[in-house]
């Protein structure tokens, strides 16, 4: 395992690495998959422009940025730079699109993934994903049905562990090896009658696979834990996930202000032993306001104040656990690379009912650079943003102890790369947690 100054100077070079390549990937370009309504790429239009862009002997200076965009982009197939999970590193692999373009106002395509880190985490899935048209005089935003299919793997060979609940200690985590296989279908739907709503649900089977670790001076997870103190650890059953949801979003004083919702049930079903099954409801409420405008018109998307409220309690039945692998973590990264309370290190809170706070304030560093030539210079100031925030949060065993007391509080402030509204990588300075100061890289779920 790396020491912590191995470590540090690692996390900054793969950090510098992959924002040097996410800001090339985020020059304006084609984006990885179509839309619902758009055209499906035919023929070899993407080869030839990359061919075109990557022909770097006669002009390497212009044509390096173009040739990097198309090499990130192209379809029916481009490379990725991307890590998996929080502490798995930078990494690389590709993705294939194929557009089957079926007509009758449905967008059709398959996607295929497979990504591998310098420290050899790595996932691969398979994706069919369906998207219908939906006319009505209901519908004016035009939301469409979606179908998504999907296979997944992922391995994930050291994970950090330093306990269940909200007074665990920083000093004596553990490591542990995961491994899951996932594979199930999705459907949304907007809801008739109300465009504001959106409802679906989710049905998919989990092979979970947990384990210990070796290394030098490594503390294997079975060394510290038992199953009553880590339950899941002993066993690892297969489970059938259903989950129902609902996504009201709404849009009000001509685009300045948002909001997005989501409430969804979960039923997680231990289908061996019947030990681990449990339920659990989760919320979410995002609010966006954007208080400046184009000269033109609209809002302009990129420089937004953001809070963001999320809410999730488990239950078990008695004498029944909930698995704590399957458990909500905050701090740092989750393993779903989503950033809650940064001050601390990633999945430093981990139990099976949580409630976080989040503030954000984004801003594009300029919104047009029209005098700017193109080349780097450009594509900087066209995706480089800066953001400040503060979170507070805490997870518990009860859900009786999710107050506003005692919450873990974090503020951070660092600078962003952004591809239309969306960060897509993040460089940061996090602190006010009281373990120290903390550099981190939250780098956008494209898996």
């Amino acid at each position: 395992m790396l020491t912590g100054d191995r470590r540090s100077r690692s996390k900054w070079g793969g950090a510098i690495a992959l924002a040097g390549s996410l800001l090339l990937w985020a020059s304006p370009a084609q984006a990885q998959a179509p839309s619902a309504g758009s055209t499906a790429v035919t023929g070899t239009t993407d080869w030839d422009q990359w061919k075109r862009n990557c022909t770097l002997f006669d002009d390497f200076a212009k044509k390096f940025i173009p040739c990097a965009t198309s090499t990130f982009t192209s379809l029916p197939f481009h490379f990725l730079v991307q890590s998996i999970v929080p502490g798995s590193g930078v990494g690389g692999g590709g993705r294939y699109h194929h557009d089957f373009n079926w007509g009758s106002g449905a967008q059709n395509w398959l996607q295929a993934t497979s990504v591998i880190t310098i420290r050899q985490f790595w996932y691969a899935e398979v994706k069919f994903i369906s998207q219908h048209a939906i006319v009505a005089p209901w519908n004016p935003s035009q939301k469409a049905l979606d179908l998504n299919f999907y296979v997944r793997n992922r391995s994930l060979p050291m994970m950090t562990f330093y306990g269940i609940g909200p007074n665990t200690n920083v000093t004596t985590p553990v490591e542990f090896s995961q491994r899951d296989t996932s594979a199930g279908m999705e459907v949304t739907t907007p809801f008739p009658e109300a465009p504001w709503l959106s409802a679906g649900g989710t049905v998919e089977g989990l092979w979970p696979d947990m384990g210990g670790v070796t290394g030098t001076n490594i503390v294997s997870i079975q060394q510290k834990y038992t199953e009553q103190t880590a339950p899941g650890l002993a066993t690892q059953p297969p489970f059938v996930h259903e989950q129902i949801f609902l996504n009201p979003d709404a849009s009000f004083f001509a685009g300045h202000f948002e909001i997005k919702y989501n409430v969804a049930y979960n039923f997680y079903e231990d289908v061996s032993t019947g030990h681990y099954s449990f339920r659990r409801l989760e919320a979410k409420a995002e609010h966006d306001f954007y208080p400046e405008r184009r000269k033109h018109g609209g809002v302009i998307r990129q420089n937004y104040f953001s809070v963001l409220w999320r809410y999730a309690v488990s239950d078990a039945s008695a004498g029944d656990a909930v698995p704590f692998y399957l458990q909500e973590t905050i701090g740092g990264s989750d393993i779903d690379n989503q950033s809650y309370l940064p001050a601390f290190k990633d999945y430093r809170f981990r139990g099976p009912d949580l409630m976080t706070v989040q503030v954000q304030y984004n801003r594009k560093v300029c919104d047009l650079c029209d005098p700017c030539k193109k080349g780097l210079i450009r594509t900087v100031c066209s995706h480089l943003g800066v953001m400040a925030g503060y979170d507070a949060g805490k997870v518990a065993l009860r859900e009786s102890d999710l107050d506003f007391s005692d919450m873990r509080q974090s503020y951070e402030g660092g600078f962003s790369v952004i591809l239309g509204k969306d960060v897509i990588f993040r460089v940061a300075v996090a602190f006010g947690g009281g373990e120290g100061t903390h550099p981190y890289f939250n780098v956008g779920n494209f898996l």
